[in-house]
């Protein structure tokens, strides 16, 4: 089966020389393509509120082990296992890794058997939870100035969304915000998260509402839209930028064709132009191939050799 049909696919993923994308509208809401077996498609898994069912998910994360991701479903706040070897089998089945309770917008692992989240936390951007630390919290989101730091951090965090991405071994990951030039680079130990590098080149224009039980942080129409994902390998960081508003160019300004490559020390390496562009991407684990999707009226899957 090669029928590859997408219906609006949010977020891909790389593992096991394969790629998985989630898809929002189709009724398999996961596209698994195996790139070692002549690219055979397989569909699989189902919306709805039972096991192995998904409400809302959010990101597919790495996890430890070739064929393996984690998927993260926002609603169930519950981090799940899939298994690609097993999945091309036949066995759809999801165990639950993680249970949150810290009402955490992204979970994923590291290599210390804990369990790092993003989050509109009370005053903090991370949380780190394990049987060994309990839940701890780490840094807020950033603020330009004294005024805005005034800002509630949950208000604040609304205006600072971004990407969450960690490497294979599960102990280094980049956060990069969305509606403004900002991304940062963190290792994870046993019990602590550091940040090894910071760019800042802007902050946000938006308003703040808060009612007591709803907030909202809603953005002017002028922002630039910056890093719009992010995605992390062994040895590399890659950042998607836009550079465009929704003022000037509508939804468009969610798609760019701009790729950074950096090292982990934040050495940049590549610039790449693409030639259209692109929704979200992901990257091979040996960095020489980029996948991604591309919207041209009907979304499409699209390859990039990195011959660097």
């Amino acid at each position: 089966n090669h029928e590859l049909i997408l219906g609006r696919p949010y977020i891909i993923h790389y593992a096991d020389s394969s790629v998985v994308i989630y898809d929002d509208i189709n009724d398999s809401i996961f596209t698994l393509i195996d790139l070692r077996d002549n690219n055979s498609v397989y569909h699989f898994g189902k919306r709805g509120e039972g096991n192995n069912e998904f409400l809302q998910v959010f990101s597919l994360c790495s996890l430890y082990g070739d064929s393996l991701i984690g998927v993260y479903d926002v609603y169930k706040r519950n981090l799940v296992e899939m298994n690609l070897r097993q999945i091309k089998q036949g066995n759809i089945q999801f165990p639950v890794l993680m249970q949150d309770s810290l009402m955490s917008l992204n979970i994923c692992p590291t290599q210390y058997d804990t369990y790092l989240g993003l989050g509109f936390y009370e005053n903090n951007m991370f949380s780190l939870t394990g049987k060994h630390i309990g839940s701890r919290y780490y840094y807020e989101y950033p603020y330009r100035d004294k005024q805005e730091k005034e800002v509630k951090n949950r208000l604040r965090g609304m205006a600072y969304q971004g990407t969450l991405s960690s490497n294979k071994s599960l102990n280094r990951f980049v956060f990069a915000i969305g509606s403004a030039p900002i991304f940062s680079l963190y290792s994870v130990n046993k019990d602590n998260i550091d940040k090894s590098f910071e760019f800042v080149g802007g902050y946000p224009e938006y308003k703040t509402e808060d009612t007591g039980t709803t907030r909202s942080a809603p953005m002017s129409v002028a922002n630039k839209m910056a890093f719009i994902k992010a995605y992390a390998t062994e040895k590399y960081v890659y950042l998607l930028y836009s550079g465009n508003s929704y003022k000037e160019v509508g939804v468009k300004a969610f798609n760019g064709k701009i790729i950074y490559q950096l090292a982990w020390d934040a050495t940049p390496i590549c610039k790449f132009v693409l030639d259209f562009p692109i929704m979200n991407f992901c990257v091979s684990d040996s960095d020489d191939t980029i996948y991604a999707l591309m919207d041209k009226e009907e979304v499409e899957l699209v390859k990039y050799s990195l011959n660097l």
